[in-house]
């Protein structure tokens, strides 16, 4: 598990509006995953490519250095999507893996208290059951980790949360 600074303020600020205008479109909105009920899948708002790049040119060469046995520099797909956390919405997430060699997850922002990021073991491996790390989000840091690797969101206390998260492939 690996944190660093990702994306700046206004990036996360241009992301969050351009997510916001197109729920407030009208247009249909898929769920991002089956877990998570409120957010959207990027890919189907015009902005894969926009999350292409982001994966060759700085997500692939860092999960390379990172994880090389999980693909690194041959990540080649990917699902990216924001997820959204508010009162009367989702609130946290059970523990779970991803559907993806390696994750990324950017705090997108918001004001918000709560909603720690748990950290068990690698499925399969003898500590995949025990807690041992708690990450705490902050604007613009990306947390990475094995997809294989097991989390879960602790519920939001207040506010709202959005976080970028983009499931990397490697075939």
């Amino acid at each position: 598990i690996f944190a660093f600074p990702l994306l700046n303020d206004a990036y996360c600020d241009a992301l969050m509006d351009e997510a916001a205008h197109f729920q407030a479109s009208g247009l249909p909105v898929a769920r991002p995953n089956s877990m998570n009920n409120y957010g959207l899948i990027l890919n189907e708002i015009g902005m894969e490519q926009a999350m292409d790049a982001l994966q060759a040119r700085v997500l692939s060469p860092v999960a390379e250095a990172l994880f090389p046995a999980q693909g690194g520099g041959c990540l080649d797909g990917h699902h990216s999507f924001i997820v959204q956390y508010s009162e009367g919405a989702d609130l946290g997430l059970d523990m779970h893996t991803d559907d993806s060699d390696v994750t990324f997850n950017v705090c997108l922002g918001k004001e918000f208290s709560g909603a720690g990021l748990q950290f068990c073991g690698v499925l399969g491996g003898p500590s995949h059951r025990k807690r041992s790390l708690v990450y705490h989000h902050a604007k613009g840091r990306c947390v990475v980790h094995l997809g294989a690797h097991r989390h879960g969101a602790d519920d939001l206390e207040s506010g709202e949360r959005l976080n970028l998260i983009i499931w990397n492939h490697s075939s």
